[in-house]
């Protein structure tokens, strides 16, 4: 997020071939000469310079002009961005851009890679390595020594970021029972949201770049120092892996920092070695003596998002879920970038629209605790993609009603979002839970990345990309309903319970 304020905009102007200063005459600044020589209806133009008696002369209308190829002045002593830090304006300004397109490339091989990782080897390694990644990578941003590094390390930073999100919900997921994921869901996206709304305020006091990602990562910093302290490895991953001596002691750290009697923790142990005993079949390799009694050290087969398509249930669940991550994301961002352009300070715009995020997921607690999963997040999907819809009827020249239209069109869809994120969670099964959500966070950035494409269909007619969005929208909602109804289940545990849905 922190790209929306890095690459804006910064004041420059551009130096005339051949420029001297000390030909400047002397009744003028050097700012104020380089104004004056710049072409005010072209910003990336310039007037050619003739001299007379040694200095300079003012340029007029009728002198002609050149383009701003010969440098440029950026004024930035207010603010700073990588836009004046390596002169991406006029001719290289698509460039600003490209670190967006090259982290989502980071992104969706991160996807792949640290599902595998967090399934095989434990989130909580799987949660460290990425956000060390992320730590390393915002400070070598920083002092990258030109532009193509800067933008090489972008792509490791969304490799890093596309373990800590996805990781760090499925951890928390799994430590909790049935009766607080759902408060659980929603609170973590809530929080998300007003991370957002702090950046917001970040960014106005931090007007330059350096100190702004300086900022950004202090709450990384601050979340491995206590991960490295508390050392939370999901006790369900460690149950699947037979792993019961290490389960029981993450059980009884939890005990002792919610005030609970540790006993307990080793009793449900117990129940969860001979449930896992009977259920799961653990192929032992090698049995060995600990205080739990004689107990199964295994070595399993690790799965991956591919396992899920192997079975026709299964498969049948994986590609609904991944289909609505799809069509979710490219309805977030179509309604984003189909909105109005809001007059006013982009910090307040951008403060407002990440507020929206904070009731949304309030809205969808309440949906979900009253309604169940399935419908809520149905009608969600559906009156997203009819918004989006009713957009095409909006009479030309109205302002605020395609505004309110944005605004309850990104309502729905964090609602909607935070939702699919739980019903994810809850059908794809402890073996392939991470890899299951890995894989449909990778959907999800290729819905983003077909978002802008699809507006482009409006040379072809202006009603087609709100149209194309609003049937993908409502077919999504609808297909929610063949999924099974997870609310007050117990998380699945392996692909032979999905299957048995």
């Amino acid at each position: 997020m922190t790209m929306v304020f890095i690459r804006e905009k910064v004041p420059f102007a551009c130096y005339p071939s051949n420029f001297n200063e000390s030909l400047i005459p002397p009744n003028i600044t050097l700012d104020e000469f380089l104004n004056k020589a710049a072409v005010e209806e072209e910003k990336c133009s310039v007037y050619n310079l003739d001299t007379k008696e040694g200095f300079y002369i003012l340029p007029t209308s009728n002198s002609t002009k050149e383009s701003c190829n010969n440098g440029r002045k950026f004024y930035s002593d207010d603010l700073s961005s990588i836009v004046s830090e390596f002169d991406l304006a006029c001719e290289k300004e698509w460039l600003k851009n490209l670190p967006v397109s090259v982290m989502f490339a980071g992104f969706l091989l991160g996807n792949l890679l640290f599902g595998i990782i967090s399934d095989k080897f434990g989130r909580f390694k799987a949660f460290c390595v990425s956000d060390i990644l992320c730590i390393g990578s915002a400070f070598a941003k920083i002092y990258s020594p030109n532009y193509i590094v800067f933008v090489i390390i972008y792509f490791f930073e969304g490799f890093g970021y596309a373990g800590t999100y996805v990781v760090a919900f499925t951890m928390a997921i799994e430590y909790v029972s049935q009766n607080y994921r759902l408060s659980l869901n929603f609170s973590l996206h809530a929080f998300f949201a007003v991370g957002e709304t702090l950046l917001a305020g970040v960014a106005y006091l931090l007007r330059k770049w350096q100190h702004l990602l300086y900022a950004a990562t202090i709450p990384h910093i601050l979340v491995l120092i206590i991960a490295l302290k508390f050392r939370p490895e999901s006790p369900r991953w460690l149950l699947n892996k037979g792993r019961f001596t290490e389960s029981e002691e993450s059980f009884k750290r939890l005990a002792r920092i919610n005030g609970k009697n540790p006993e307990n923790a080793i009793n449900l142990i117990r129940k969860l070695q001979r449930e896992a005993e009977l259920e799961f079949k653990f192929e032992s390799e090698a049995v060995e003596s600990t205080n739990l009694g004689n107990e199964e050290r295994t070595r399993k087969k690790t799965y991956t998002a591919m396992d899920l398509l192997k079975k026709p249930r299964r498969a049948m669940i994986s590609i609904n879920l991944w289909f609505n991550w799809f069509v979710n994301s490219m309805l977030y961002y179509g309604v984003i970038l189909n909105s109005v352009d809001m007059s006013g300070s982009r910090y307040m715009n951008f403060f407002i629209m990440a507020l929206i995020g904070i009731p949304a997921n309030i809205i969808g607690y309440l949906f979900f605790k009253w309604f169940g999963h399935r419908k809520p997040l149905c009608v969600l999907m559906v009156f997203g993609g009819f918004n989006c819809i009713v957009s095409n009827f909006v009479p030309a020249g109205n302002l605020w009603f395609p505004l309110i239209l944005a605004v309850i069109g990104r309502l729905a869809l964090t609602a909607s979002f935070s939702g699919i994120y739980l019903t994810s969670a809850e059908l794809f099964p402890t073996v392939t839970r991470n890899s299951g959500l890995s894989a449909a966070s990778l959907f999800a950035r290729v819905g983003g990345v077909f978002s802008p494409t699809i507006l482009q269909l409006s040379t072809y007619g202006s009603w087609i990309p709100l149209s194309v969005y609003g049937v993908f929208g409502i077919a999504a909602g609808l297909l929610i309903l063949l999924l099974p109804e997870m609310k007050d289940s117990c998380l699945l545990q392996t692909l032979d319970d999905m299957d048995n849905l």
